[in-house]
């Protein structure tokens, strides 16, 4: 009697490492009440995630309310001299460029502090921030907030090791991070980078910048380094033959962990062997392998 159909271990990695999904973010509580708020009487929040706006998305989002007024509310604090943005900043400003006097907004005491948390989520959630605003945003929940690596990824929908590696973001050099930020590195390479020694990860960026490098040959540039020089005599073939589900399996632990990872054959057994770059760093991926 055959048994079931083998699935090749990618595949099967997908379903045990795959994220949860993303949740519907939280309704505004009832009774809330609109205001038209002075638009020279907001200013913006400087912990806010967005650093970078899109020219052509606000004047886009400019002609939308030229011709439909305001659809959603900004959502600001109350404060001594004014008002401080929580959420909406795309709206006000493109209010402000269109010399709007008021923009509606809900109004939310200075001192709440749990409708300020909802709101940096939400954002999070529904913004289109780009992998650096994104770590900053859960960065200032785990600073400002109090909130645990597991909270936030509870919060956000989110894995733990997502949250963990897209705050490890933050970690890499300026000149990396600034690469991310313009779009010349996608999220995917930045991640990748996280696995490489760090003297190496910027010479690593102005490759991928400059030669086009994708992901995937990314990752193999990172395993020549892990496994170093090929000894004398010998091939990388007969060295290491790593079958397509072997490297799919290798890829996604090391995108998880963030760290060199490889897996070593011996006959029906063998070793998954994981590096790690100093103590710190070791600490992190035993927090990741072993949850609280």
């Amino acid at each position: 009697m055959s048994g079931p159909p083998k699935r090749g271990l990618g595949r099967g990695l997908g379903a045990l490492l795959g994220d949860a999904p993303i949740p519907t973010a939280p309704a505004a509580p009832a009774g809330d009440v609109i205001r038209h708020v002075p638009v020279d009487r907001i200013r913006p929040n400087p912990h806010q995630p967005r650093k970078m706006f899109d020219p052509g998305a606000l004047e886009e989002l400019q002609s939308s309310i030229a011709e439909h007024g305001v659809l959603v509310p900004i959502l600001v604090r109350e404060l001594p001299d004014g008002y401080e943005i929580v959420a909406g900043e795309r709206r006000w400003r493109a209010c402000a460029a269109l010399g709007r006097a008021t923009v509606p907004a809900i109004v939310r005491p200075g001192s709440d502090r749990e409708s300020l948390e909802v709101a940096i989520i939400e954002n999070l959630q529904r913004e289109d921030l780009n992998p650096l605003e994104e770590a900053a945003g859960m960065e200032q929940l785990i600073e400002a907030h109090d909130f645990t690596q597991d909270e936030v990824a509870r919060r956000l929908g989110k894995s733990r090791p997502a949250v963990t590696n897209a705050l490890r973001l933050l970690t890499l050099p300026e000149a990396v991070k600034a690469f991310v930020a313009d779009g010349r590195l996608s999220a995917a390479h930045a991640r990748t980078l996280l696995a490489a020694p760090e003297p190496a990860r910027l010479e690593l960026a102005q490759r991928v910048v400059s030669e086009g490098i994708s992901v995937r040959s990314l990752e193999r540039v990172l395993e020549s380094i892990a496994n170093g020089p090929v000894r004398k005599g010998a091939t990388a073939a007969k060295r290491r033959a790593v079958s397509a589900d072997d490297r799919d399996f290798e890829s996604r632990l090391r995108v998880r962990l963030g760290a060199q990872v490889a897996l070593r054959r011996n006959g029906t057994g063998g070793r998954i062997e994981i590096r790690y770059a100093n103590e710190d760093d070791l600490i992190r991926i035993a927090e990741l392998l072993l949850p609280e």
